[in-house]
């Protein structure tokens, strides 16, 4: 079809997946219920992981998804189940992709630089090494906002200056209004005093048990490293924006060790976004996934930006909007 190929060929959209949050008994259950390419997925999951993932995604319970060696494979299930229902309903073709943390695998399986059963077994095992990396109770995060990047970097600094110990760490810069922090539980807890006596408007205590993104994660990187095969990942068929650096690739090098190094290192949503922008010139954001997280934390970054989130079948008719328009 012509109106493909245009969007295939000349496309100002970009695709992005929602990471480790995003989660929530019965996510993806229209899709699988309506779209055999979605169901495939699902079976697929199953068959490489060699677990019930139907059972785990739509009917164990949260305390079973919310393990993060089952989140993780969870959460890369369903945003391809979705992904594959609009390759082949829509034809669409995005010009660059990236994701949220565990999102990024997402988009590496969507831009050909991992096939998803690959993809499968690297998250699974990456939950696991995130899961065990700190002894339980270790760490939290806390997603502060309505505070200033700088203001909460004077506060780490003057938490980990007294105490004489890196304990607590910027983890995602999410967008203008949004910092995730993370770090050694009592180190957050002083952080999040200061941090509401220096005018924060809301301090959100995340449900992990572990702090992500930070060097305390350093092991769970080593064992990774360790389990990756570089020989299976290829060169992308089109570009990659990083967690870690905001910036783009598709070598098939540059993704095995982009993301290693995101484990370890802050999340920069927020200059990623505005690189998507202005390297690749992106207009349209496309999340693809159980949530509307990420739609919502572009808008936030960039007030024009025209971002949606398909979440749902009902919200696939957005899709026709963008082929309209196109």
């Amino acid at each position: 079809m012509e109106t493909e190929k245009a969007l295939n060929l000349n496309s100002n959209i970009a695709f992005v997946f929602p990471g480790q949050g995003s989660q929530h008994i019965g996510m993806g259950k229209d899709f699988f219920e309506n779209f055999s390419e979605a169901r495939h997925v699902l079976e697929e999951s199953s068959d490489v992981l060699k677990q019930d993932m139907k059972d785990l995604i739509l009917g164990s319970g949260e305390s079973a998804l919310n393990l993060t060696e089952n989140t993780q494979p969870a959460l890369l299930t369903v945003s391809i189940a979705i992904l594959r229902v609009i390759e082949k309903e829509f034809g669409l073709k995005p010009k660059c992709v990236s994701g949220h943390s565990l999102g990024e695998y997402t988009a590496n399986v969507s831009a050909g630089s991992i096939d998803f059963n690959y993809a499968l077994l690297i998250v699974k095992k990456r939950g696991l090494f995130m899961q065990t990396a700190c002894p339980v109770g270790f760490g939290k995060m806390a997603a502060v906002i309505g505070l200033d990047d700088a203001v909460i970097k004077n506060v780490i600094k003057e938490v980990n200056d007294a105490k004489n110990e890196e304990g607590v760490f910027i983890a995602n810069l999410n967008s203008t209004i949004q910092t995730v922090i993370s770090g050694i539980s009592s180190f957050i807890d002083e952080t999040c005093a200061l941090l509401k006596e220096k005018g924060a408007k809301k301090i959100v205590m995340i449900p992990v048990s572990a702090p992500f993104h930070t060097p305390f994660m350093a092991k769970a990187k080593e064992n990774l490293s360790m389990f990756i095969d570089a020989s299976r990942f290829n060169d992308a068929g089109f570009e990659i924006f990083s967690n870690a650096t905001s910036l783009n690739y598709f070598k098939k090098d540059d993704a095995v060790r982009l993301l290693l190094e995101q484990i370890t290192s802050p999340v920069m949503w927020k200059d990623l976004v505005i690189n998507m922008e202005k390297i690749s010139g992106i207009t349209k954001f496309i999340e693809i996934g159980p949530s509307n997280v990420l739609s919502g934390l572009i808008k936030r970054i960039d007030k024009n930006a025209d971002a949606v989130s398909i979440n749902s079948v009902d919200s696939l008719k957005e899709l026709d909007k963008i082929k309209l328009e196109n």
